[in-house]
């Protein structure tokens, strides 16, 4: 990490006009309440001011290596101790040197000066004190905020795997009933096969390219659902009857792309594919304060719903408006006489 000082503009001005205050001070308790020299006075203070504020600087590489995350406190206490004394002497005798050379003539000033040494050196202690505690307080927010990006971006990773997880659980699961259909028509009936084998090939073809597009419009989704449809359709022919009621203001809306079509798939599994009368479909679209509604409901046979699957899909599509909305009341499943409903709100803000 940087020093901040000497990075950061800003750190730095507060950094000087700091020491400028601390030197005031000093200059206040020289010149009015021991009677010191007016030049002698901004000379203490601007030298031992000074000296402090340049090793300073310095302080701060000691305080890197001297991290709590690598040593116990105690040892640090005696490390700082050690190196503090050191770098107080050090200040103390070189800023007393300069000054009696320079006031040398000043007997009163020396004489003081060498007095005052003591007092000088509790000072420093408790400036280089605060300079190391600043430096571990800057140096705690630095690790805090780095851990918290880092925190977010896994977090923002695993979501991302584990939505595409889930989207991934889903072509599979659809394929395999598709070419199983493919493969039951081929014999039979080829012209029909054939046919399938273009819908699904314009179906997954809009997989793939909005495989990286987390949202997409209604219209498109739904566009790519009914080439889904007309592959069932030629399945099961007038057993699978749809019916649509958009309203023109939710077609532009966005939604998570492929969120419908486990709806529809399990509408045609659990219906269509379990009655032998025909079963219908319907899509209902509305806006509900600025969020889009949609509701998916089919009739069914009473007693094929109490055959559970493994609950992939509505399990998914729970799991992914979750991931992305953060909220748990995005998706309802209701049953009513021999109508089986799943109602999805999707919001439209960020």
């Amino acid at each position: 990490m940087l020093n901040p000082i000497i990075s950061y503009r800003k750190s730095s001005l507060v950094y000087v006009f700091s020491w400028i205050f601390v030197g005031l001070l000093h200059f206040v308790i020289l010149f009015f309440f021991f009677d010191i020299n007016l030049i002698i006075s901004i000379s203490d203070a601007f030298i031992y001011s000074g000296m402090l504020a340049a090793f300073g600087i310095g302080i701060w590489y000691i305080v890197r290596y001297l991290a709590f995350d690598d040593e116990s406190y105690h040892l640090i206490l005696i490390d700082h101790l050690v190196t503090g004394g050191i770098i107080i002497l050090m200040w103390l005798f070189g800023g007393y040197f300069i000054l009696t050379n320079l006031f040398s003539a000043n007997e009163f000033y020396t004489d003081f000066l060498e007095k005052s040494l003591a007092w000088r050196f509790v000072y420093g202690i408790l400036l280089y004190s605060v300079i190391v505690m600043v430096y571990y307080l800057i140096n705690y927010y630095k690790n805090y905020q780095q851990k918290i990006i880092e925190q977010t971006l896994l977090k923002q990773t695993l979501q991302e795997s584990e939505l595409n997880l889930l989207k991934s659980q889903i072509n599979p699961h659809f394929l395999f009933n598709s070419l199983n259909s493919i493969n039951s028509l081929i014999i039979t009936e080829p012209e029909r096969a054939r046919e399938m084998i273009l819908e699904l090939s314009d179906f997954l073809r809009y997989t793939v390219r909005n495989n990286e597009n987390e949202k997409v419009s209604l219209q498109d989704e739904m566009d790519n659902i009914r080439k889904y449809l007309d592959i069932e359709k030629i399945r099961f022919g007038s057993r699978l009857v749809l019916e649509d009621d958009i309203e023109e203001g939710c077609q532009q809306m966005l939604l998570p792309n492929m969120i419908l079509q486990p709806i529809f798939e399990n509408a045609i599994k659990h219906g269509v594919n379990e009655s032998t009368d025909a079963v219908t479909i319907s899509t209902r679209c509305f806006v509900e304060n600025g969020e889009l509604r949609i509701f998916i409901g089919n009739n069914f046979t009473p007693g094929n719903l109490s055959r559970k699957g493994k609950g992939i899909g509505l399990e998914n599509i729970r799991k992914r408006l979750m991931l992305i909305f953060k909220r748990h009341d995005l998706l309802n499943i209701v049953k009513y006489r021999d109508i089986f409903e799943v109602q999805i709100t999707i919001p439209q803000h960020p």
